[in-house]
């Protein structure tokens, strides 16, 4: 035996655990090509390959290696596969469903399904959820804003190989007030000076946020030099306790402000006007991580025009309880829609994509910042995990390589995810989260949905069986 199997061996023993966990199970992929975001050229993929697996943590990743497996080993067929780190969504919200009922100050349709209803199932189908993302090949998210009970979601999915990892923010710091929301725990809530932004903020340091998020909205009435104190207040606060600010700001004039407030991280791309100089200037002075969430504005006038179709992903992939509920607009009675909806299906007409947004992000991933896939999955016609292909797919018409958008994908979105160094790499030592595809992802992103087996924390998973769970 070479010293390399006899290593092997010892790490992963046939005895030494009397009942061991399936983290605890020796994995190896066999023969596969391993496809590294974080290179570039001839590097990126390594064919022949196995990985193994133990622990939690990859072991090794060799090339072309004869490996002698211990008994009780899980083997990975991935002659012809391809295996990439498991995808990162830099951008959720858990408290809303992707349904037509999530958000009531959008359109009202309590007539037919109570908000309180919606936000009790999606609460108690929490695990569900969790399990929907890693039939997507989703092992990392980031919550990125909702009700104090959002902590209570991260508590669920730690030490829980069933759920994703998880990065979370609190309620979000408001320049408005949306009230349809406010069930005594709100998501969003209304904050007018910087003594109420900082008692917030202190509120949810309580519970340990990864990120404080501010919801930045502007109006021509008010004054942007009060808001931006307010957003800056927020800031300092959080990066006094070392947390980060996040910041939704759509808007070129909005951004800046962000900018120059303290944003670590964008949570949407500028979707009025093309970035300028001053906006990449400001951007790669706090060294901002981007992301553009580009399907979410479709996805509104698809589904509240009753235009929405599920991909062949989101057929197989989406909660299936979800999925019933997303054409309710063809069985809900006139007399119970808001009036405007009315006359929107009447004269519904396919959205143009987000084309300003699409040349934005080109333009800001030149300019050298950090950019990271995210969905704002829960919104009104963006669902929990297979959401990420159609995301993809308007990042790679962007303009964007499908390498490219893979490591907004992997790599990146570690970083939003506070494990940079500790996932998003096919590497010895890393955490063992990792997709198994049945196609090429560099050839078209399409692929990274076209999935074998998925990893989480060193235990395999079938997508099927996954979601033969979730029904």
């Amino acid at each position: 035996m070479s010293r390399m199997l006899l290593l092997f061996a010892l790490l992963f023993p046939v005895t030494g655990h009397t009942n061991p966990g399936p983290a605890d199970k020796p994995v190896a992929i066999v023969g596969v090509t391993v496809v590294h975001p974080d290179r570039e050229g001839a590097a990126v993929l390594q064919p022949d390959t196995t990985i193994l697996i133990h622990g939690g943590r990859i072991q090794a990743v060799l090339q072309g290696a004869a490996i002698e497996l211990v008994q009780g080993t899980t083997v990975i067929d991935g002659r012809g596969r391809y295996v990439i780190p498991g995808v990162i969504d830099a951008h959720v919200h858990f408290f809303q469903s992707g349904n037509l009922y999530t958000r009531p100050d959008v359109i009202d349709l309590n007539a037919v399904v109570p908000y309180a209803e919606e936000t009790a199932r999606n609460k108690a189908r929490l695990d569900a959820t969790f399990k929907v993302w890693l039939a997507s090949g989703v092992t990392g998210v980031v919550d990125i804003g909702g009700p104090f009970w959002n902590f209570d979601v991260r508590d669920r999915t730690q030490g829980n190989d069933l759920a994703p990892r998880m990065a979370v923010a609190g309620p979000l710091i408001s320049m408005v007030e949306r009230p349809q929301l406010d069930l005594g725990d709100p998501p969003i809530i209304r904050i007018d000076s910087i003594d109420a932004a900082r008692a917030l903020v202190a509120r949810e340091l309580e519970r340990n946020p990864d990120y404080i998020k501010v919801w930045f909205i502007h109006r021509e009435r008010d004054s942007l030099t009060a808001q931006e104190a307010i957003v800056k207040a927020a800031g300092d606060a959080a990066h006094a306790a070392g947390k980060k600010l996040a910041v939704h700001a759509t808007e070129l004039l909005v951004a800046k402000a962000a900018l120059r407030a303290g944003a670590d991280f964008l949570a949407h791309s500028v979707f009025d006007q093309p970035v300028d100089d001053e906006f990449i200037a400001l951007a790669k002075a706090r060294n901002v991580i981007y992301c553009p969430t580009l399907f979410v504005t479709m996805g509104y006038p698809l589904a509240l025009t009753n235009l929405w179709r599920a991909t062949p992903e989101e057929a197989v992939r989406a909660d299936p309880e979800i999925l019933a509920a997303m054409d309710d607009l063809n069985e809900i009675p006139p007399e119970k829609l808001p009036e405007q909806f009315v006359a929107l299906l009447k004269d519904a007409k396919p959205p143009a994509p987000p084309t300003i947004a699409m040349w934005n992000l080109r333009k800001v991933l030149d300019a050298g910042i950090t950019v990271v896939m995210g969905t704002d999955a829960g919104n009104i016609g963006t669902l929990h995990g297979p959401s990420i292909l159609r995301e993809m797919r308007l990042m790679q018409d962007s303009g964007l390589t499908p390498l490219e958008v893979l490591r907004a994908s992997t790599v990146n979105g570690a970083r939003v995810l506070g494990l940079q160094g500790e996932t998003g790499l096919v590497a010895p030592g890393m955490m063992a989260d990792l997709v198994v595809l049945d196609a090429d992802p560099l050839a078209d992103t399409g692929n990274v949905g076209k999935i074998y087996r998925v990893i989480k924390n060193g235990v395999v998973y079938e997508p099927e069986k996954l979601m033969e769970a979730v029904r």
